[in-house]
């Protein structure tokens, strides 16, 4: 039934947003939307997962609201769809600590959706990376450019700073090659009429890096740029250069603004997916606690986590015109008047 009302589930402008500075985010590094996206769910949570996913940043997207937009399902079966999602990597709600540009700092509750399914590791690592600092026990976030250097743990001496000139390639060294500059030096291995030279690959570099940049993969690229090759291809570089310019994929629409203008995020902790539990109070299962999670389960086995019925659905499936329905049942109940029998003689 899910699979067979995907196309209602399209219908996200009208959906409510959450207050600002809650709702749905974008986790970061996500693989670009494909039609396969949640081949791996059951048809119910596939669709609610790829309703989620067109939503905007902002959008409310509790398992109460989602109930209320998406009428084949009641509260249940989407808190139950909710906890498969965040099984399979797809959902975690945070709590976030924001400092605004007038000093004052506030809590907010977010749920990051991400289309591709992490590991409960990875959502971990999320966290220590935005909140700046490294949990006891657990491998340092990773070093992102921009980002302030992370507090020091108490009784730890903060780590010197590296010299201006760490970076820099030492004398007679080659600096590192972009990752564009890879996907160019390799599309000779995969096709021999497009073997570059140096100098093509370093005058290429910027376009190939503008369609990474643009969302696009390694190997989409790759096949992009060796599919459908004429014969022969006289010159690699300008045959790719015209390939690469003229096949280049739309801008990616731009994010939305913060809530708060100049909001810095201080801190962020985990939190059950269904209840204010966070992870410094309870512990968390794959972003739910044992208690919501018990509470699913007993739904599940007594059947209250199914499709809802259509007598009691909040609206009908499909629109229906109702006046002429009603007409045609009339007609159908209605006897015809037959003439009255003639006397005998």
């Amino acid at each position: 039934m899910a699979a067979a009302n995907l196309s209602a589930a399209l219908r996200t402008p009208a959906h409510p947003m959450a207050k600002a500075g809650y709702g749905k985010r974008h986790a970061p590094d996500q693989a670009p939307p494909r039609a396969d996206d949640f081949a791996a769910l059951e048809p119910r949570e596939a669709a609610i997962a790829a309703y989620v996913d067109r939503l905007p940043e902002g959008a409310a997207i509790g398992y109460k609201t989602l109930a209320e937009e998406l009428p084949d399902y009641g509260q249940q079966a989407c808190r139950s769809a909710l906890d498969l999602l965040t099984r399979a990597g797809h959902l975690r709600r945070i709590r976030v600590q924001v400092t605004l540009s007038d000093g004052q700092m506030r809590w907010v509750t977010r749920t990051y959706f991400s289309r591709t399914a992490r590991d409960a590791g990875w959502w971990a690592a999320q966290v220590r990376f935005v909140r700046g600092m490294d949990a006891p026990g657990q491998p340092p976030a990773p070093a992102a450019a921009g980002q302030p250097p992370a507090p020091a743990a108490a009784g730890r001496a903060p780590a010197p700073a590296a010299p201006e000139t760490a970076g820099e390639p030492e004398p007679g060294v080659r600096a590192p090659r972009s990752e564009a500059y890879d996907v160019l030096a390799g599309l000779g291995r995969r096709e021999p009429r497009l073997q570059l030279a140096e100098g093509d690959c370093v005058e290429l570099e910027h376009l190939v890096g503008e369609w990474l940049a643009r969302g696009v993969g390694r190997e989409q690229l790759t096949r992009v740029l060796t599919s459908g090759l004429p014969t022969p291809v006289h010159s690699a570089g300008h045959f790719l250069r015209k390939r690469l310019e003229t096949k280049m994929p739309p801008s990616p629409a731009p994010r939305p603004e913060q809530d708060h203008p100049g909001e810095q995020i201080v801190g962020m902790v985990m939190m059950c997916l269904f209840c204010d539990e966070d992870e410094t109070t309870t512990t968390l299962d794959h972003g739910v606690c044992s208690d919501c999670r018990a509470e699913i389960a007993r739904d599940e086995a007594m059947g209250l986590t199914g499709d809802v019925p259509d007598t009691f659905l909040a609206r009908p499936r499909a629109e229906v015109d109702v006046a002429a329905r009603m007409a045609e049942l009339r007609s159908a109940t209605v006897r015809p008047v037959l003439p009255a029998p003639r006397p005998r003689r």
